[in-house]
Parts: C-alpha cells; structure tokens; sequence
C-alpha cells in the first residue's frame, strides 16, 4: 500500500473512532483544565453557561460551555496564566490567576460570588493530582534556579524518581530510565518526537555528544513521564519528556547571558594528580556559554514571535598518559618513543543552537504557529588517555527542524494539525589515515593476557549517518460526552536514510610489545612471531582487524502511528485512563536487503572444520552444524522479499485513580501499559557494509525481527501533607525483544568447543570471518520503588524544594550487564539474567530554591545527588582460560552538592544578574570507572586468584571536582 494510502486511511480512522466517542487522550504539549461551577449557595450551576479562558500574557481564548450539571471542559490551552470568564445572569464574573503547567489536566471546580469574581474551591497546588500518570512537573523556575555546569534543560530530569541524566568521562551525555537502553527515551518538544532514527542516545544528535538537544532559553517547562503514559505518546519505551516552548506575549521580553569557568576555577581531580606527579600536567582550559532570547508582539493579542540562541565553547583537558611503562625498564626499543608522546591535550567542543516561533490568533476558534530549529555542532576529541592527538577523532553533527501547526476548536472540538521537517546529520572522521595501532603489555607475550599500553595511528570511525523526513500529524479532541475528555490521532512519517562511510577506515591492530625487547610482532602490514593463521592476521602476538571500505545504504521508512484515548470521569472521584495505540514501520531495516551469494554458499557448504578437535562429518554442511546448535540459518537470510514488516504493534494502556475523599487530599492510582519503541536503522548498515568485504565477516539478520517494547504497571498513592505533595509508587518494567548482535559460529557437534563459558566461539565457514547474527532477543526488568515529595512555589512563600528517591532492584540478560548492542555469547547455556550495570540501588535527588528568605535580595538554589553505587562486573580467568567467569564487585558511592546564588540590580528598563555556581561543593570524587580485568592463572596477585595486581584501581570519575561558574546576564 502506498504511503498516501496509509495516511488518508489512518486519518479517516481516527476522525471516525473519536465521532463515535471511542478511547482518546488529554493533551501532549498543552493543557487541560476541567472541573464543575457552583453557584454561591453551593448548588450546581445551569448548564449552557459560557466558560472563557484568557491568556494574559498573549491574549488567546478558549471557550466552552457548562453541561447541565454545571461541569465544563477546556482542552488544548497553551500553558501559562489565565484568568477565567463565565457569563452568567448578572453579567461576566472573572477569577483569579490560575496557571497551567505542559501537559497537565486540571480539576478545578469554580464558585460564582458576587462582585463579578469567580473563585476557586479547593487548593490551586493540588489541582493535578487525579491522574494514573507517574510523572514530575519541572518549571521553569527550577530550571533557570538549579547549578549546573552546562546549560541543559534535560539536566534536572532526574528530578523524577527513576531518571538519570549522565555526563561520562569525555562530556557525553545522555538521558535513561529506569534499567532500559538508552536509546528507549524520547523528548516531545511542543508536541513532536525528537527520535533519533538511525543511532544511539534516543533523540537525534545525542549519539557521543556534550551538547543540548534544544536551547534551555527556548524552554518554558516540561514533565518528566516515566510510567502509565498515555496513548499519544510514540517511540518510546521508557523515560518521556514533553516540553513546551517559550512564545512572545504582548509584552517586550528579553534576556541575554554569557558564562565562563576555566583551568583557575576547576580543582584537580586525583586522577589529573596522578599524571601531573608523573610528568604530564594538565594543559589550561577554558569553558563559554552565551546567548540571547527575545519576544514580543508584531500585532498586540493577535500576532507574536520568539526567537532563542545558545551557544558553548568548550574545552575539555586531557593528560596523555598511557599504561604500563613502569614493566619496561630501561625502555628498551619503541617504548621510549611511545612514551615520549604523554603530554596534555585539549579537547574541543562547539555548539550553536537556534529557534525562532510564529504565534498567530487568527480568530477566536484558530490558531497558527511556525517554528524552526537550527543546531550545528563540532567537536575535536581523543577516545581515551592512551590515545595519541594523532587519532583525534572530528565530529560534525547537524540538525534542522520546521513545524507548522493548526489548531481549530469549535464547542466541543478541537482539531490540531500539523506538518514538519527534520534532517539530521552525524560525521565521525579522524585527519590521520595510517593504521590505528593498539600496544599491549602481556606478562606472557600472548595476545590473550594483555593490558593497555598506547594507542597510536588514525581512528577508523569515517562514518556519514543521515535523517530526513516529512510528518503528516493530526488529532482531534471531543468533549461533548458527559465525563469523557476523547482524543484520536494519527501520524505519519516519510524518513528517508543515509548510512554512508565506514566505522573501518583503516586498519586496526593490537599488538604485543615484547616485555624484554620492546619491540613490537607487526611489521606494519601482517603479524610476525609464532603461529601466524588467518592468513597472517593473528599469532600469539597481534591480531589485525582489516579496514572495510565505505559502502552506502539509502532506503525509505514510512511510519505509522494511530492512537485513541479516553479519559472518563466518572464521578468526583474516580477516573479511568483507556487508551490504545497501534504503530508500523513499513522498513525500518531494509528490508529489500538481498545476502551476497558468496556468503550463502559458505554457509550452505560442506563444514570441513576440525574445531577443538571435533571434526566434521563427511557431507556435513556448515549449515547442519548450525542447526545442532539451534541455529537456523535461512531464518537470517535475506532473498530481497523474507523480511516482512512487524505488524503486531498494539499497546493498550489503562489506568485509574481514586480521591478518596473527594478533595484531592489522598489520591489513589495505579495502571498497566505497553509501549513500544523501535530499532536502529544503523543496524541495517552495518549488515551491508561487513558482508562487503571479500573472505570478511558474515553479519545477518533475522528476517522476522520484531519491535522492542515494555510492559509497565504502577500502583501509588499521593498525598497532601500540608503545603507538601508526597507521593509514592511501586512500579514494574519489564523490556523485551531489545536487539543485539551474537555470535553465531558452532562447532561441528553445534557447540562451543573448549570456549570459556563467557566467551563466544570466534570463527565461521572455510574462508570467511566470523558469522554475526543480530536479533531481538534481549531483556531487561526493574521492579522499584519511588518516593517523591515536592512542596511548589508560591509567591507568599518565597521558596520550593523536591525531594526524589529511587529504590531499584534491576537484571538484565546482556552479557555486559548493560545495554551494549553487543551480546556475544547469547545463545550459550550459561547465559542468563545478571545484575544490571545501569541502576544503583539507593538514589536520591533534592532541589530547592528560595527569591525571598535571604537578605539582601540575593537568589539560593541548591542540588543534591546522592547513589548507593553501580555495581561493577570483574572478569576472572584465574581458575584457566577457558573457565573464564563474571564475579559482581560495587562501585563507589555517588556523592554531589551543587549551590548557585544570584543577585539581581534594576539597571535600566530590566535587572542585571550576577550568579555564581559551585558545582561539587565538598569537591567529592566521584568514582565510576575502575580496573576489572581480574587476571589470568598462574600468579595469583588479587582476592579473585588472578594475576592482575590492579584489579579494582581507580580510573577514571563520573564527574568534575569543585568547579565554579561565574555567569552575567541581562533581562527586561
């Protein structure tokens, strides 16, 4: 069917099932606010009474009418403050300010009283209680309060039980939930998904990056989901951020800001001690940040724009260091030349992010808004301390997103279209093209047994990936029906993929220096020493692994999503959440993809092998040695017409809550839901491009690959505990069909040979590399427990905190014990669920800022991050090579204190701020990287029996040291 014909279908669909009052939603990246009007005596009000909502910073209205029972419901509100309008008998009677937050649905009943006032009855702060959602509410308040060390509005995410956001050693960061892969998040900016199609990290451009998926300056707030949401939501399968944008008001707002902190105001980490008392110190450094934003009104109530840019210059300091010089006395042959190249090296970082929106009100039923995103960044990096600046590696990645959105309301509906544009662009490459070459220290000389020593030569990563696409998008809200707030939508996306380049530009080799010598068994093109095989490309002491040439996949996803939600109320106290969401992708993973003949006939011919002593028998095929391993392999390859679109991607979502005593104090909820996300496109390359290679590796894939999901259910109570809402929730996710790349080789008998019970058996069919299989075969769960407390800002007070705590028992059944895509010894006996690597048991997250309880004027805001520790995998191998085991170690506490305190001075029409961050206050080492390599046999020297003394040193922090950040801004 061609795609046209999916989109006329699935918009006829929606619009059909809604009309017929079928299961729906509240809104994504708008408001809702319902409730039910009085009359002074506290009777029920008449129906047919005219409910106005105001903005009062643009202008914009929304209008309804009470029912019979005096209930009114007003869906798709922008965010913000609004005054409320009821034209009753004795005229129009306005309320006080009511603000809404992103995504929120509001009760609020409303009393008429004299004087032409509207009141409200009950607390504005539990106004959002009666939802089975477990998600948190984050202001704009708090994200422009809290310290942080780069500006990231995705930084106080982890204000929500259950998220993380993570900086690693090299600045990267990246967004997670609970125990799943990283790449199962996804961020809903205004409405639309920001999923990254094609690589990791969840949205498009968070693959190896420092930088900001969108100007914090643009941001106006968000809600942090991470369980029970509800069926609008696509592409993801854990943690779900919905922000809204800032727009222009009626009124002249601007801000601009610049920061700096550098070499003078970063204490030294014990790491960059270390290498500065062994002759490398650390090279000066320096980090900006700076931008703008500006809004206002081209016409008054009618006609507004906003535009935001932020930018960062950032260095990052990096000791060259290498390992293991210390085992060559003398440094005898080419160590004293390796050694020579330590020194400092400064990494760089450059980002520029841009958006502009259009709000129009075009009437008081329609509504128009454009806007656009720009981002363009550059980074010049080294992959680790051993590395040489010959192997920097350059990265280019670009972005571009158009929006342009209708809305329509009219009584009781609301239609909201909209069409939009994405390209994204990520280009990996290195200036060096000779072989990268990895030095190795062995205590035998043998390439099994070996420690890091130097890396030299240029990076293989020449990689060019590619996202473009259009999106058709429209929903459409009812709430005619008594109780029911009913929404029904349909999308679709044409994507278009390039996964061009190579990530094996050149050759990468690990070789062995020789521990007497200090001479190296490569001579630059082959292995040298004894028992060279693989036709010279590995002996005891080097193995090489051959560059591939570039080689482009271009192909064309078309993705459908049709989604139908109702929230139903259906008495003051209870609510039911029905949704029901269905997604398909036509060819997600290239599905025309046809397997080289020449690695059909290996797998198809005689086997001829002796592995580990186990011959093949006469006539036997490589094939049928597979499948007495449990392998078969036509279901891997591709004919150009095997592989069939997964077409069973139905998620239906419920949920509930209760307020038991009808006035928002204690609120029971709980719900189950299944969501699903989607796999990769870069997979696809990667099958392509390996199979390229003449006598290379053979990668497949299985032809019935499926979509990963999660199934999810919560049971909470909330409740009000004075000026405080406390919270707390037991939930349970549980991910499957998560993709991975296994080894697929067996030996004659189907099994593994004399292969460690860790260890996959390398090799495939006479004259080929190892065989690849990819399928969607993992799992992960998390079972937790959240307690959040959050005590919101008013005004009378002057101040806010919110207190997160995370209690997480997580498994997984990848044999790294996190979300690597590679699971190598999938398919063995031994493997099975182990602790997951990505979660902490204990953690637990505090926040809080004050404008009004110091003197002077002066603004406090604070964090707090503290984790029980990750827990680590050592590898033995002291009881013999091939009784390899894993053994679980801990990691180091987490332990972080970040203040900020800012002063604003009236200069001029705006204010001047001055503010100052201390991020680790206490100057904590936060360790999160260690030595886990437990030994070999031979030479005990470790509580494991091995021979690694190092086992459990110290490398490398989770964080900075204390850091202080100086910013100046100005805003009117």
């Amino acid at each position: 069917m061609k795609p046209r014909h999916h989109l006329a279908l699935s918009l006829l669909a929606a619009a059909a099932l809604t009309v017929l009052g079928l299961p729906a939603q509240a809104q994504l990246a708008t408001a809702t606010l319902k409730g039910q009007v009085h009359t002074a005596s506290g009777a029920t009000a008449k129906g047919d009474l005219l409910v106005i909502a105001l903005n009062r910073d643009t202008g914009a209205t929304y209008r309804t009418t009470t029912r019979n029972d005096g209930s009114y419901t007003l869906v798709g509100l922008a965010p913000g403050a609004y005054s409320i309008r009821i034209s009753a008998d004795n005229g129009t009677v306005v309320s006080e300010v009511i603000l809404l937050q992103v995504g929120e649905t509001a009760s609020l009943d409303l009393a008429l009283g004299a004087n032409q006032q509207v009141t409200i009855t009950g607390t504005v702060q539990r106004k959002d209680v009666r939802t089975s959602e477990v998600g948190t509410n984050v202001s704009r308040k708090m994200i422009e309060a809290l310290p942080q060390v780069t500006r990231n509005f995705l930084s106080s995410a982890d204000l929500a039980p259950g998220v993380r956001f993570e900086t690693d050693a090299g600045g990267n960061t990246r967004l997670r939930g609970g125990a799943q892969n990283q790449d199962a998040v996804n961020v809903y900016i205004d409405g639309m998904g920001q999923k990254n199609n094609i690589l990791r990290g969840g949205l498009a451009g968070q693959d190896t990056s420092e930088g900001n998926p969108f100007p914090q300056s643009a941001i106006a707030e968000y809600k942090v989901l991470t369980q029970n949401y509800k069926a609008e939501l696509e592409q993801v399968s854990s943690a779900a951020i919905t922000a809204i944008t800032k727009s222009g008001t009626n009124k002249l707002q601007g801000e601009a800001y610049v920061n700096r902190l550098g070499s003078n105001t970063r204490a030294y980490s014990p790491v960059e001690r270390e290498a500065e008392a062994g002759g490398t110190p650390r090279p000066s450094f320096e980090q900006m940040e700076y931008g703008f934003n500006l809004g206002g009104a081209i016409t008054p109530d009618t006609l507004h724009y906003f535009l935001a840019y932020d930018g960062k210059s950032i260095d990052r300091p990096k000791q060259i260091v290498g390992r293991n010089f210390d085992k060559y006395p003398g440094s005898p042959g080419i160590v004293a030349g390796l050694a020579g190249q330590r020194g400092g090296f400064v990494q760089r970082f450059d980002e520029h992010l841009l958006f502009g929106k259009l709000n129009a009100n075009l009437s008081d039923e329609q509504r128009l808004e454009f806007s656009f995103k720009l981002r363009q960044e550059d980074s010049y990096k080294l992959e680790s301390d051993i590395a040489t600046p010959r192997s920097a590696l350059n990265n280019n990645n670009d972005e571009t997103r158009l929006d342009l959105k209708h809305e329509w309301a009219r009584g009781n509906w609301l239609n909201e279209a909209r069409v939009a544009y994405e390209s994204s662009r990520w280009n990996p490459k290195s200036d060096a093209s000779d072989p990268l070459v990895r030095y190795k220290y062995s205590p035998s000389n043998e390439i099994r047994n070996i420690q890091d020593l130097m890396t030299d030569g240029g990076s293989p990563n020449a990689q060019d990936r590619k996202q473009s696409g259009w999106t058709l998008k429209n929903d459409l809200t009812f709430t005619g029906l008594r109780g029911h707030v009913v929404k029904g939508g349909a999308q679709w996306k044409a994507m278009d993929y390039t996964l061009g380049g190579t990530a094996f530009r050149v050759d990468a080799v690990d070789v062995v220096v020789d521990s007497t010598t200090g001479l190296p068994y490569y001579n630059g093109n082959t292995c040298t020493g004894t028992n060279i095989a693989s036709n010279g490309l590995s002996s005891d002491q080097c193995r090489i692994t051959r560059a591939i040439p570039a080689v482009d996949a271009n192909f064309r996803n078309n993705q459908v999503g049709l989604y139908l939600q109702d929230d139903w109320t259906l008495s003051k106290q209870l609510e039911v959440n029905l949704g029901l969401r269905w997604d398909f992708e036509d060819n997600m993973l290239n599905n025309g993809y046809v397997t080289p003949a020449d690695r059909v006939a290996a797998l198809k011919g005689l086997d001829g092998r002796t592995v580990a002593g186990i011959t093949a028998p006469a006539g036997q095929t490589y094939a049928q040695s597979l499948a007495k391993g449990g392998i078969a392999i036509d279901d891997f390859i591709a004919t150009g017409s095997s592989r069939k679109s997964y077409k069973g991607a139905l998620a239906p979502r419920v949920g509930a809550s209760y307020d038991l005593s009808g006035d928002k104090a204690t609120v029971l909820f709980g719900g189950y839901g299944r969501s699903y996300d989607r796999t990769m496109a870069n997979h696809a390359l990667d099958e392509l491009q390996k199979n390229k290679q003449t006598g290379g590796e053979i990668w497949l894939m299985r032809n019935d690959m499926k979509m990963p999901y999660a199934d999810q259910f919560s049971l909470g109570v909330r409740q009000a505990v004075r000026a405080w809402n406390v919270e707390l929730t037991y939930s349970d996710i549980h991910a499957k069909n998560q993709f991975v790349w296994y080894g697929g080789n067996r030996d004659p008998n189907g099994g593994y040979g004399t292969q460690s019970p860790i260890d996959p058996l390398w090799g495939g069919p006479n004259g080929f590399g190892t065989l690849i299989l990819g399928d969607t075969v993992g799992e992960n769960r998390a079972k937790s427990v959240f307690v959040k407390a959050d005590k919101p800002y008013t005004l009378e007070s002057g101040w806010t905190a919110s207190v997160a705590y995370t209690y997480t028992d997580a498994r997984t059944t990848h044999k790294e014990w996190d979300d690597n895509i590679f699971d190598w010894t999938y398919g063995r006996s031994t493997h099975g669920w182990n602790p997951s690597k990505l979660t902490e048991r204990h953690r637990v997250v505090a926040a809080g800022m004050t404008d009004s309880l110091l003197p002077w004027g002066l603004q406090l805001s604070g964090k707090l991050t503290y984790g029980s520790g990750l827990p680590r995998r050592v590898t033995s191998c002291a009881a013999g090579w091939d009784k390899c085991v894993y053994v679980k170690a801990d990691g180091d506490r987490f332990n972080q204190v970040d203040m900020g305190i800012a002063k604003d001075v009236v200069v001029g029409p705006g204010r001047l701020r001055l503010r100052v961050d201390i991020l680790n206050l206490f100057n904590t080492a936060n360790w999160g990287y260690y030595d886990d390599w437990g030994g070999g046999p031979g030479n005990p020297q470790n509580a494991y029996g091995g021979d690694n003394a190092n086992v459990g040193k110290r490398t490398g922090l989770r964080g900075d040291m204390r850091t202080v950040k100086l910013t100046l801004g100005y805003a009117f």
